[in-house]
């Protein structure tokens, strides 16, 4: 996988096999699926194979880090069940605050231990378990969650189609469709046919798309900074990423249609996208929303609220600064996905003053003007990439 994965994975992590990264993974994952799909097509609950597979697939996946994983899980889990007893007999705001620094703390600690490459406990897979507990957490706060399926929580904690790279699901949406019950009928139109045509996409995506776009373009740049190349990888860089990305995507959101679970789509035609904000609506969607419903609006909310802003669209604009710095800062302290988390919310600014501009209003039902939206969006999408991939910084 790209960037996108944690740094740390890249600095030795050695897996079994590389999740949806190559034939083996594919062929193994085949296998390990053929009882599930049998289960659901007899209509079958699927949910306890489920779990019962989850431990060994992901031994596969993580490899020698699996120690890791197992301590990181024991102990993240016994916090949040020491949060849920806590919370309706003492509910103080610092108790909340210390159990989401505590879950927080590994990929913190990741993420510092890549800078200065000391022993970490990292994983495969560590942020989006994060964005699962943290989640989990916010919604016993907010009093969305007053009776929790154990059984459930530790399925949705430990569901391995989407651990490395997403896409990020809610414990609610997903805890009702593995209690659902599915006819055979049902499992083999609404979630078997469905699933195998996400995976042969993705397929088509991740190993012909992209790999003709990185053997054939990307990779053939020159790792020489200049002008000329900046803007071919630019270019290259930004499409393979997204063929990468949602090829991935893809095939983990069928995997998980095989094991009964509609994981949510993360693409939607990212690059028709007519300004930055529809942009981040269209790419990487379960991120965008996660990161929207759990830091956006409850900065807006709370400087709100506070009087600290009196201004909503002030607020909303902060909100976007620090949403988008914080996603920069997630991905790595490195100065170029700071930048880039910097450069994502000044868009996000000037878009939102663009839509509110009279310019936008009077002209976005026009079809050259919406095509030259898209062209311009486009570029400074590819920007953002270019930031990203931090070519710019060798």
């Amino acid at each position: 996988m790209v960037r996108l994965i944690e740094k740390c994975y890249w600095r030795g992590l050695i897996v079994i096999i590389n999740e949806y990264g190559d034939g083996l993974a594919l062929y193994v994952f085949a296998l390990i699926l053929i009882p599930a799909v049998i289960l659901g097509c007899i209509g079958k609950g699927i949910r306890f194979y489920g779990m019962v597979i989850s431990v060994p697939v992901l031994y596969l996946l993580i490899g020698e880090h699996f120690q890791n994983f197992i301590v990181i899980v024991s102990g993240e889990l016994l916090i949040l069940w020491i949060y849920y007893k806590l919370h309706n007999v003492y509910k103080k705001n610092w108790v909340y605050y210390a159990t989401l620094i505590l879950l927080i703390f590994p990929i913190f600690e990741c993420k510092v231990a890549g800078i200065f490459a000391f022993p970490s406990l990292a994983f495969l897979g560590i942020s989006y378990f994060g964005f699962r507990m943290w989640q989990l957490v916010i919604e016993i706060h907010d009093g969305h969650l007053d009776n929790l399926n154990w059984f459930n929580v530790i399925y949705f904690v430990l569901f391995f189609p989407s651990l490395s790279s997403g896409p990020i699901d809610r414990y609610r949406r997903f805890s009702d469709e593995i209690t659902d019950k599915l006819s055979g009928r049902l499992y083999f139109y609404e979630y078997f046919l469905p699933g195998c045509k996400k995976i042969c996409i993705g397929v088509i995506y991740k190993f012909s798309l992209a790999e003709f776009i990185n053997q054939f373009w990307l990779s053939k740049i020159p790792t020489v900074v200049t002008g000329i190349s900046s803007i071919e990888y630019m270019y290259s860089y930004t499409l393979y990423l997204f063929f990468d990305f949602a090829g991935y995507s893809l095939m983990a959101i069928g995997t998980g249609y095989l094991l009964g679970v509609t994981l949510p789509e993360n693409f939607n035609k990212p690059f028709l996208a007519r300004n930055m904000k529809e942009f981040w609506d269209r790419w990487h969607i379960s991120l965008s929303r996660w990161f929207g419903d759990y830091l956006f609006s409850r900065i807006v909310l709370n400087l709100l609220r506070g009087g600290a802003i009196k201004k909503q669209t002030t607020a909303v604009r902060f909100a976007y600064m620090v949403t988008m710095f914080t996603m920069g800062m997630w991905h790595g302290f490195t100065v170029y996905y700071l930048l880039y988390g910097l450069y994502q919310g000044v868009m996000l600014v000037l878009s939102d003053i663009y839509v509110k501009s009279k310019t936008y209003r009077e002209h976005i039902k026009l079809p050259w003007y919406n095509t030259v939206s898209r062209i311009v969006c486009f570029h400074f999408i590819a920007f953002g990439m270019l930031i990203f991939s931090g070519y710019l910084f060798k």
